[in-house]
């Protein structure tokens, strides 16, 4: 095979260290990505190593600029947008045209292209709040609200935007009580062993509302909002959010029919139920499911990116009814998300979704202009095979991995059995021991095992089912490790776990 390289990180420890030490003295919490390298240095890449761990291609801005502009010609783009193009069609409009054409394959009526999703986020819960304003209205003065998992990235990684710029409160489902809710420790130590969102939840949430009007319920005391702490019986949440997958506790789906079984109650409700589907594709071919439509049919709303698993520069997109992208587009104006040309994120995200999530059918559509002209529009359909030749990569590995007592001894893999194309792993040694047996390992066999690794606290037990875990990482297979054969696998972390073993026989 083809040598994947990697940007090599060397962790210098004092430095670490010291960064560790003024983190936690911070008031702000950092709003850098949960799996960041132990440190910012940058070295050349080392040649002739193999990567197991980096899922993307690694391009020059150079090459990726020059992609972009044959990605136009093949998309036919020969006008810039303006502002959104909010007033144009997808006769006119390229980007009118894309939004439409994810719309359809989503089964929604429209779709916007946001240039990143913590916005479109955003937007998604400021409008579902706004619908329900009537009802806050009539019930008092509640707090407007949403529901969402421990890990949804909302509350994890946007400096809670939900709190500081809506004014909004999270309701933490899967918990006794907030009290029990620090983002930041889940930030430190992972949450190994943390079950996906389920319908269970949701219903014991609507339960304790309608027990509110009674005196002797307690669902005030077990249930506050985070990060004001407000009763429940003083919230009102206008939606529910779930993440397809869940990507902070390793890619676990909620089983699909639970994930119906919410929707159902949403709609009784009167509540909107959105998806955070920053990883849908890869959570529609963890269903099993044939089409996007299938996935996204419980939805009221729904956000995709298209730069994790399609390799876009940036972007994002909400999709949903006629009357919600209307709204959208004024309040994406109004958080100042409609530059004046979107177009290398729009670009670059179009052809994304064309070459990893579609595939062209045989027949087109035909059209005939005034002057006689006639035309024809390739017409495109979903292709899971991308996705799904991925998350089958990972299967693949995880059984071979298992045969193996002293890799199972040396890293606890959560899930065990991927759902995905992502799991998580943890690790009982520290993050400088670690640092220092892939070093070995890449020594020894041209492997790097792993090449983003964090700190975990000394502290995590993990529920008390575990020994402590010192560190851990995320691995996901895409279009880059896709291509590296299993027996490499294989070999690195065979060698990772002797090492390990001879590092404890050593103490």
């Amino acid at each position: 095979i083809s040598h994947i390289y990697y940007s090599s990180f060397r962790c210098q420890i004092s430095k670490m260290k010291s960064k560790s030490s003024a983190n936690e003295a911070g008031p702000m919490p950092s709003p850098t990505n949960s799996y960041s390298s132990a440190s910012n240095n940058k070295l050349k890449p080392r040649e002739g190593v193999i990567d197991l761990q980096t899922h993307t291609h690694r391009k020059s801005p150079a090459d990726v600029l020059s992609h972009l502009s044959k990605a136009c010609q093949e998309l036919g783009i020969e006008s810039y947008d303006y502002y959104g193009d909010f007033q144009a069609d997808s006769a006119s409009s390229y980007l009118r045209k894309f939004e439409s054409e994810v719309a359809h394959h989503f089964g929604k009526e429209d779709a916007v292209f946001c240039i990143s999703g913590g916005m479109a986020q955003s937007i998604a819960l400021m409008i579902h709040s706004e619908t329900n304003k009537t009802n806050i209205e009539k019930l008092g003065d509640y707090c407007p609200s949403f529901a969402c998992h421990p890990t949804s990235h909302v509350t994890l990684h946007e400096n809670n935007a939900y709190s500081e710029l809506l004014k909004m409160e999270a309701m933490i489902l899967g918990l006794e009580g907030s009290e029990n809710y620090d983002p930041e420790r889940l930030k430190i130590k992972g949450c190994f062993g943390m079950e996906p969102l389920r319908l269970s939840q949701v219903q014991k949430m609507f339960h304790a509302y309608d027990e509110r009007e009674n005196p002797d319920s307690s669902s005030e005391k077990f249930m506050l909002s985070y990060p004001n702490k407000v009763p429940l019986g003083k919230t009102h949440v206008s939606t529910i959010m779930l993440e397809l997958p869940h990507r902070e506790i390793g890619g676990k789906l909620t089983p699909w029919e639970e994930v119906e079984g919410i929707s159902c109650l949403c709609q009784d409700r009167g509540v909107r139920f959105h998806c955070d589907g920053a990883r849908i594709f890869e959570a529609s071919v963890g269903y099993g499911h044939e089409t996007l439509q299938q996935t996204a049919r419980p939805f009221d709303t729904i956000y995709i990116s298209f730069y994790k698993g399609l390799g876009a520069l940036s972007g994002a997109m909400l999709l949903g009814d006629t009357e919600f992208c209307t709204k959208a587009r004024v309040w994406m104006r109004r958080m100042g998300g409609n530059l004046y040309t979107l177009l290398p994120y729009a670009v670059s995200s179009w052809d994304g979704f064309r070459k990893n999530c579609l595939s062209p059918v045989t027949d087109c559509d035909i059209s005939v202009g005034d002057d006689g002209t006639i035309s024809y529009e390739r017409k495109w359909k979903f292709d899971r095979k991308n996705f799904e030749r991925r998350r089958q990569k990972l299967c693949n590995i995880m059984k071979m991995l298992k045969r193996d007592g002293n890799i199972g001894s040396s890293v606890s893999f959560d899930p065990v059995t991927p759902q995905t194309n992502i799991v998580h792993g943890y690790l009982q040694i520290s993050l400088e021991q670690c640092m220092e047996v892939i070093d070995k390992v890449e020594t020894n066999t041209g492997i790097r095992v792993l090449n983003r690794v964090r700190s975990c606290s000394d502290e995590s037990k993990n529920g008390g089912n575990c020994s402590a875990f010192q560190c851990r990482f995320e691995w996901t297979v895409g279009e880059a490790n896709v291509l590296i054969d299993d027996a490499q696998y294989f070999l690195g972390w065979q060698e990772f776990s002797k090492v390990i073993a001879q590092m404890k026989g050593n103490e």
